[in-house]
């Protein structure tokens, strides 16, 4: 038997029946001034009379025993179209409000705005002010505070999402740009790049700047032999001096190797004889695997910072006689492609 309930003595029938009607009027009366100034409706003094007794009360004589109390005790009150309250101070709190505003009054308390239960119930927003101010709903603060952490929750909710579906594309560890990430799932870039795993970053390919791939090849041809009446032989050296100090206009010189294949391939093509550049041997002393794979080792390196900018300061540690960071660029035209070749799957078609 739970503890505060109310045993029945044996006896006939009537006794029991009589018994039953007063203790359910004890434990009606006791749920009522457990909880002062709060009305109560029958439905929840039928509950708390339940949880008091021992014995399955019936509904009619919790009815029965609340209005009895109203008309024999003092400070009971009937509050509303049928809820009940003890007022220890003689005064009858308000009625509680209808179901219907109760429900609109949780929305409001969860950061919903007025618009927005309006439209659940098919009211005005200015209907649903009036019924808040009514029955004592949420203040602005609250609400506020609710409409924030409501906003961040969506965020995280949507957030993790983006993120499983960035997780989802790169399962096959192939890196990939935002755009191209995007175009697969269908989700916005904007998003796609604010929730990118950072513990998938070195799979992160940054898109080509527009301006290294406007070049067309008859503006390449043009730039190269305008390059060569400054300077003839034409070494890549001079060429780029020529770029940087806006005597021609033209791709840049990894453009143009990722283009034609080679510096001296691309002058030939233009007509142009190609000069020797001092330090050509330097950059034969590695092929594309060997760098491909010194690139890798910094990508999958958990203490590096997998930034382009931050790979020779890497690799005078880990890796001293390796290529330098120009080295990996003009050999594979750019810092993207390096890391597309370095985290290739093994097995691919053009590995």
């Amino acid at each position: 038997m739970p503890i505060g309930t109310t045993h029945l003595a044996a006896g006939g029938p009537r006794a029991n029946a009589s018994q039953r009607r007063r203790a359910t009027a004890e434990a009606v009366e006791k749920a009522l001034r457990t909880r002062p100034d709060e009305p109560l409706s029958l439905a929840a003094l039928y509950e708390a009379a339940f949880d008091l007794v021992d014995f399955v009360p019936t509904e009619n004589d919790v009815s029965l025993a609340a209005r009895a109390l109203v008309t024999t005790r003092e400070n009971f009150f009937r509050v509303g179209q049928g809820a009940y309250a003890w007022a220890p101070d003689g005064t009858p709190p308000p009625p509680p409000p209808p179901a219907r505003v109760v429900a609109m009054m949780e929305l409001r308390r969860s950061g919903r705005t007025l618009d927005e239960i309006g439209k659940v119930f098919g009211i005005t927003r200015e209907r649903v002010r009036q019924l808040m101010r009514k029955h004592g709903g949420p203040d602005a603060a609250s609400v506020r505070q609710a409409q924030i952490e409501r906003n961040r929750s969506e965020e995280h909710a949507h957030g993790m999402s983006v993120s499983a579906a960035i997780r989802d594309v790169l399962a096959d560890m192939n890196p990939r740009s935002v755009e191209e990430v995007a175009t697969l799932t269908g989700i916005a870039s904007e998003d796609m790049a604010r929730c990118w795993p950072d513990d998938l970053a070195h799979l992160r390919l940054w898109a080509t700047t527009a301006p290294e791939n406007r070049w067309s090849d008859e503006e390449i041809m043009d730039a190269m032999r305008a390059a060569a009446v400054y300077e003839y032989p034409l070494t890549s050296k001079a060429y780029t001096a020529l770029l940087a100090v806006g005597q021609i206009t033209g791709p840049s010189v990894p453009r143009i190797g990722q283009r034609y294949g080679s510096w001296t391939a691309a002058c030939e093509a233009a007509g142009v004889e190609p000069g020797r550049t001092v330090r050509s041997h330097y950059q034969s002393k590695w092929n594309d695997k060997d760098i491909a794979d010194i690139v890798r080792q910094y990508l999958l390196d958990p203490s590096a910072p997998n930034s382009a900018h931050r790979f020779d300061e890497w690799r005078r540690v880990n890796v001293p006689d390796g290529p330098s960071f120009q080295t990996v660029r003009n050999r594979f035209g750019s810092w993207t492609e390096a890391k597309r070749r370095a985290l290739k799957p093994t097995g691919s078609e053009d590995e």
